[in-house]
């Protein structure tokens, strides 16, 4: 079973006896993962243990020793009647989404630019990926976040990167499959699956457009317009003619069918946004390999669940803030 420690003004203290509920989650949109319980609480029960839960006191999660969540109370929530506080925890990566910005690189990569926000803002640097390539750009009263997403996404060339903090230290690392992929399946440790497919997003047919607004170069999906219609977008062209023509086969190439899959399992705490599973089950057919878009771990009467939101494909959260420096 997970430990629960809270540090107040009067020192640390395992608070795990005092939950009933405990539900880890975190999405590859959101930099900070969040934690939630309820702690009990009582005005008449004089036996029942009193720990101070204040806003901004220090909340870690372990697992035999392992630290699985650390960071800071952000919200409680107490009613007259009520018998818990509940609380709502962030991680670190809520500062990196709260703390805005103005930086000016030029010919920097993206772990460069990453190392310098660490820096600036006595950040603990882990792991950072290290893509090579090298880009210019001007930010102004952008996030800690958007600007090192940003970086990845400019400087990252066709691979994918999330950002997180693993204790406190932040890292960037590259979505990818790896070789201890957990399998899920029926009989063993899958509990439901749900499948999910949509054309909300597709888009099948991009016109790309010159300075001049004439159109000079059509790509398509035959096969998808013919069974379901044209859905169309545009790109238009700068001195770059190869660029534009390399974003709208980005366009149709990542806007298909969405092929979403939600499960619930066992539990497991290796499973966490920005890895990998194989699921295999048999009624839906499913069987294959998908990324993790979103993560929930919950703890509650001594039972460990898992609710995963999966994809078929690799994304990331691209952020595109900020603007190319003046040429003169």
């Amino acid at each position: 079973m997970v430990q629960l420690h809270i540090a107040n003004g009067e020192g640390v203290f395992d608070i795990t006896s005092l939950v009933t509920t405990i539900t880890l989650s975190g999405d590859y949109q959101q930099c900070a993962r969040t934690l939630e319980f309820g702690l009990a609480s009582s005005a008449t029960d004089g036996y029942l243990p009193r720990v101070s839960c204040e806003l901004g006191n220090s909340v870690v999660l372990l697992d035999e020793g392992r630290t699985l969540f650390d960071g800071f109370v952000i919200t409680r929530q107490k009613g007259s009647s009520a018998s818990a506080i509940n609380v709502t925890c962030f991680d670190r990566g809520f500062y990196m989404r709260r703390n805005l910005a103005s930086y000016k690189f030029k010919n920097q990569t993206a772990d460069a630019v990453a190392r310098r926000i660490c820096k600036d803002f006595g950040i603990d640097i882990g792991e950072l990926a290290a893509p090579g390539e090298k880009f210019s750009r001007n930010f102004l009263g952008s996030s800690l976040y958007d600007i090192v997403m940003t970086a990845y996404n400019l400087a990252g060339g066709e691979k994918k990167y999330i950002a997180r903090f693993e204790g406190v230290k932040f890292c960037v690392r590259e979505k990818r499959a790896g070789g201890d992929t957990l399998v899920i399946e029926n009989g063993s440790n899958l509990l439901t699956v749900s499948c999910t497919e949509s054309i909300q997003n597709m888009v099948n047919k991009v016109l790309i457009y010159n300075e001049k607004d004439a159109v000079v170069k059509t790509l398509t999906k035959d096969e998808q317009i013919r069974q379901f219609g044209v859905l169309q977008s545009i790109v238009k062209q700068t001195d770059d003619k190869k660029e534009a023509e390399k974003e709208a086969q980005k366009l149709l190439d990542e806007n298909g069918i969405d092929q979403k899959v939600s499960i619930t399992n066992l539990g497991d705490t290796s499973l966490i946004t920005g890895g990998t599973v194989v699921v295999h089950e048999g009624f839906t057919g499913l069987y294959g390999l998908f990324y993790i878009d979103s993560d929930t771990h919950i703890w509650k009467n001594g039972t460990y669940t898992n609710r995963l939101v999966l994809n078929f494909r690799n994304i990331m959260d691209k952020k595109e803030v900020g603007e190319l420096p003046d040429k003169k």
